[in-house]
This record gives structure tokens, sequence and C-alpha cells, in this order.
């Protein structure tokens, strides 16, 4: 996982610039999406017409939701958003902010504005439903909050982007509409990167002392650095991996639950033993966001940030879990884990392996106006079934877009 700035936090306004988002949109279009930081040949957009009818509707607000899959998603959605005919403010962590002095300022100057990942930011919560509000630009959260690399299976949203959303419909009345609108991105390689990804594989290999064995399937390989890297990973974070144990997922669960265990203890959490994994980390990521955005309990919000760092840590593990390669060892899947292996040992990025293509599903707008009531406050439960709402949409739209997949990605490894 890339580590973020260990920079004394300070929030970046957005100061939109129409010259300065025109010639981003033109960079980005020509020269961005195509280096070899990103590599994308295509971006097919897929329910563009339908979002046009709607956002012709007087006085209508949109806040759009796309899932979190690669570092390209940023430029992609930027692009969508023009050939939607709209200039976006994007939430963005601030350690991208703090990278470099001229980003920061290009990036503020096209709208974009800061959030602080690690802590209560009340500045970017306020700035977020008052951009929303006055609905010159839309507003752009990603809800997964990280990149995971998981492109086929959403990681739980946080409840951040459907409280404000619900917030600014209750606020601003019947009369002005607020679309939520989720946007599923999938990215699908459209060469055989096998050569590149084996190689990349073998060199994680190296940093264990192993090299790969070219008798066992690939996925048999991926699984043991796997291991290895998600052991070493565990120990940064003074956790270690269950002994004794040769099933990946069992292992995985295994390592996770102790981690679980202790926030739901931590934050008085009533266990139902039927929930899975990654149920469970909802309900926690669920009562520490209720914590960060209570003003009565200031005093809990860098504890409840500490604790959302833990529940990141059980939902980044669970990404290893074996199943998501095993059930289904395409070229993508298999290339996503691969780099997901490399980020968490170099904590930084790197470029994609090949060429690729983005299937863009732009969903139904949700009409928040139908899951708010203007004579009653907005409810925990209100907020928990939108957020499901989101993830459905965009998980169903990453589904639709596989289905139509005859790329080189989609293909067995």
């Amino acid at each position: 996982m890339l580590e973020f700035s260990d920079l004394p936090y300070q929030f970046i306004p957005p100061k939109p610039n129409n010259f300065i988002i025109g010639l981003g949109r033109a960079v980005n279009r020509f020269i961005g999406l195509k280096s070899r930081n990103h590599k994308l040949k295509e971006i097919d957009v897929n329910g563009l017409t339908e979002f046009q009818k709607i956002a012709k509707e007087k006085d209508a607000r949109f806040i759009i939701l796309p899932n979190h899959p690669t570092h390209s998603d940023p430029q992609v959605i930027n692009e969508i958003c023009r050939r939607m005919e709209k200039k976006p403010s994007f939430m963005a962590a601030y350690d991208v902010f703090a990278r470099n002095k001229f980003v920061s300022w290009f990036m503020q100057r096209t709208g974009a504005f800061s959030v602080d990942r690690e802590g209560s930011d009340r500045k970017a919560m306020k700035c977020a439903a008052q951009v929303l509000e006055e609905g010159q630009y839309p507003l752009v959260i990603f809800p997964e909050g990280n990149v995971y690399f998981c492109n086929d299976r959403v990681a739980p949203f946080a409840e951040g982007a459907a409280y404000i959303g619900l917030r600014t419909q209750h606020k601003l009345g019947e009369n002005t509409p607020v679309y939520a609108v989720p946007i599923s991105l999938k990215y699908t390689f459209v060469e055989d990167v096998r050569e590149s990804v084996i190689f990349n594989l073998n060199e994680i290999a190296k940093n264990f002392g192993t090299s790969l064995s070219s008798e066992k399937p690939i996925i048999e390989e991926v699984t043991r650095i796997s291991i290895l890297t998600l052991s070493e990973f565990l120990q940064k974070h003074d956790y270690s991996l269950p002994k004794n144990n040769t099933d990946v997922d069992n292992l995985i669960n295994d390592a996770v639950e102790p981690i679980i265990i202790k926030l739901e203890k931590e934050l008085e959490i009533t266990v139902n033993n039927e929930k899975n994994l990654i149920s469970r980390i909802r309900t926690i990521r669920s009562k520490i966001h209720s914590i960060r955005i209570d003003l009565e309990k200031q005093k809990d919000h860098f504890h409840a940030a500490d604790l959302a760092d833990e529940a990141m840590l059980a939902l980044r593990i669970l990404g290893y879990s074996g199943g998501y390669a095993a059930n289904n060892p395409s070229l993508d899947r298999i290339a996503e884990t691969v780099a997901r292996l490399r980020e968490d040992i170099h904590s930084k990025g790197s470029p994609p392996v090949g060429q690729r293509k983005v299937f863009a599903k732009i969903c139904q707008p949700i009409d928040l106006r139908q899951h708010v009531s203007p004579n009653e406050k907005i409810s925990k439960n209100a907020i928990i079934q939108l957020t499901e709402k989101f993830e459905k949409s965009i998980q169903d739209g990453i589904n639709e877009s596989n289905k139509k997949n005859d790329s080189h990605g989609n293909k067995v490894f």
C-alpha cells in the first residue's frame, strides 16, 4: 500500500480556473492518458445518452461516484466528465497535493481540493457539501477511499459520499434535485503481457531469496509469493501470519479476524457470527465514520483515525484472498495481484505493464430526493442503505462490462 505523506496536514481549497481546466483536459486527453503512466488506448463509455437526458434537468446537482481500481482513475474520470460536458471538482487525498508544489497548484486550478484520510477533516466535508450545493461543478468522490487492485470486485464503500449527498439534498429541498451518479470502471489489457507479469513476479520472489518455479502453475506461484509478501506486510504493522495453515483463504481469514475482533471490542460492536469478514469490516467502518462526523465526539476523532487505519489494513489483507485470482485466473486478475504485491513491498506505484482499454459504465443516476424526507432528520439507516445501493450499482456495471470483454486481459493466463 502506498504510504501517506508524513507532512502536517493543511487543507487545500479548490480554485477552479476555466482556462486551466481546458488546458488540463486537452493535455490529459491527447498526452496523459496515452503516456507510460497510464497506457490507455481506448475509453469505451456506456450510458452517456441516458445521463445527458437527466443533465438537462433544471438546477440538477451531481455527485459522481466511481470505483477506484487503479491509479489512472482520476485521469479517466476527467475524460469521462469531458464527454458528459461537466467540469468536476475532485475530493483528493492530501498526500497527492503534498508531493509536488506545481501539481498542487495545478490541481487546485482544475477544481480539486484535499481531504485528510487520516483524520476528521471538517473543512473538506464542508467544502464538498458547498461544491455540491452550489452546483456549478459536479462533485467527484471515490467511495472506496484507496486503490485496492481488485477491479472485478468493489471494496466496501465508506459512507461519507452518501452522507454528503443526503445532507445536501435535505438542505436544498425537493425543487432542487441531487443525483448520485455511480460509474463502473473496468480496465483490461489489449495486448498479451504475460511475459512482463512473470518477470515482475520473479523480481518480487527475489526479494524473499527465492525464484519462480517453471513447473508449477502460475496461480500456485502467485499464491506462494503473496503469502510471503503478506507476512512481511503484517510484520510492518506489528502483526504476524498464523502458523500451520496451508489453505490460503483460511490463512488470510485467520490473519484478519484478530484485527477485526480488536476493532469490534474497541468500538463496542455486537458481533453477528453469521456475518462474513467483509460485512464486519463494513460495520466497523460505518461506526468509525459516525464518530468522526459527530461534533460531540470531538475528543474521539484522533482515536477513530487510528482505528480507521486498522480497518484499512484488514480490508487490504482480505484483498489477497486466493479466490480472487484462483477462481478466475485471467490475465487481468493475475496482473492486478502482482501489481498489488509490488506496491505493498515498495510502497510506491509503478506504470502498467502494457496497453489497456477501459470499459466505463455510467450507471443509472440515483435521485436522492427519494431517499430523504423534508420533515425528518437523515437517519443512519438511510446512509447505510444508500451506500449499499452505490456499491451494488457499480458492481453490476463491472459485471456487465466483463460479459462483453473479449480482450487479452479477460483470457486465462
